[in-house]
C-alpha cells in the first residue's frame, strides 16, 4: 500500500540520533496524538531540519505513513517556536521535562485529543515565559489527570459520599484519587493532609476554562500542598517514579518531599 502524505501541528517530546545522519522523533501532533517519525538525514541537514527538531519544541510538520512502518517518514517541518527560555533557563527547562515525561508515560500512539494538546502548548508557553512556572505545572497537571480519564474527586469523601464541608480537615487518598473525611480515616492509611484552601484551589481550577487558567494565582502552603499531592497521585497512578521530579525537588523554594500523612 502506497503511503500517505499527511499534516499536522506538533510538540518534540523525545528526539534520539539513529544511525549516521538520522534522527528519530516522537512527537505529541495535534491530529493523531503520540507520533514517531524519522528525520532521514537530519543531522546533515543544512535547511530542512536544522534548529526544528529540539525538545520542546512547537512545529508544523508534514510526514508520510504506511501501514506495515511502525516509523512515519518525516518530510518537512516549519518551526512556530523553540521555546527558548526553556532552554536557556535550567529551573525552566527542569519544571517543562516535567510535564513532557507525563506525556511521554500518559499518551499513545493514534490518540489525538485537542484539549491534551491545546493545554500542554498553553502550559509550554507560560512556562518559557517564566510565568509563575510552578503554578503552572500544578495547573497542567490537574487537568491533565482530567483529560485521561483519572480526575480527582474534590466534592466528597470517597468513603462515606457525602459532601465536603468548610469547618472539615480533609486527607487525599493516591489509591482512589479522592478526599477521605476523618469519619472515615483509619490508623496506617497513607492519606495525605489538604487544606480547605488547596481544595478550593484544585476544585477552581478544574472548572475553569483554559484560557482563564491563568487567572489563578498558587502559592505558599497552597502551592507546596497541590505540588506533593499531584506528584504522589502520579506515581501511584502510573506505578513508577517521575524522573524529572528529583531534579525539581533541589530546586523548591521549600522542602516538597515534607508531606503530611494520617
Amino acid at each position: 500500500m502506497a503511503a500517505i502524505a499527511r499534516e499536522t501541528e506538533a510538540i518534540v517530546l523525545d528526539c534520539f540520533e539513529h544511525g549516521e545522519s538520522d534522527v528519530i522523533l516522537t512527537l505529541l501532533s495535534r491530529d493523531t496524538g503520540k507520533l514517531s517519525v524519522i528525520a532521514k538525514g537530519a543531522k546533515r541537514s543544512k535547511k530542512r531540519f536544522v534548529n526544528k527538531l529540539e525538545l520542546f519544541s512547537f512545529i508544523h510538520i508534514s510526514y508520510q505513513t504506511s501501514p506495515n512502518r511502525s516509523l512515519s517518514f518525516l518530510s518537512e517541518a516549519e518551526l512556530y517556536t523553540c521555546f527558548l527560555n526553556l532552554r536557556r533557563n535550567f529551573e525552566l527547562y527542569t519544571t517543562a521535562s516535567i510535564l513532557r515525561e507525563f506525556l511521554l508515560i500518559a499518551i499513545r500512539e493514534g490518540e489525538a485529543d485537542d484539549r491534551l494538546f491545546r493545554l500542554s502548548l498553553w502550559a509550554l508557553h507560560n512556562i518559557d515565559r517564566n510565568v509563575q512556572p510552578l503554578a503552572i505545572l500544578t495547573l497542567f497537571l490537574i487537568n491533565f489527570y482530567e483529560i485521561i480519564g483519572y480526575r480527582p474527586d474534590f466534592t466528597i469523601c470517597n468513603s462515606c459520599n457525602r459532601q465536603t464541608t468548610i469547618n472539615r480537615r480533609y486527607s487525599f487518598d493516591t489509591t482512589t484519587g479522592g478526599l477521605i473525611c476523618p469519619d472515615c480515616s483509619h490508623p496506617g492509611q497513607r492519606l495525605i493532609r489538604i487544606s480547605q484552601g488547596t481544595i478550593k484551589m484544585l476544585r477552581s481550577a478544574q472548572f475553569q476554562p483554559l484560557e482563564r487558567l491563568h487567572r489563578l494565582k498558587i502559592s505558599g502552603n497552597i502551592l507546596q500542598e497541590s505540588l506533593s499531592l499531584l506528584h504522589d497521585y502520579g506515581r501511584q497512578l502510573f506505578q513508577r517514579e517521575i524522573i524529572s521530579w528529583k531534579l525539581l525537588q533541589k530546586q523548591l523554594p521549600f522542602k516538597h518531599d515534607k508531606r503530611e500523612y494520617r
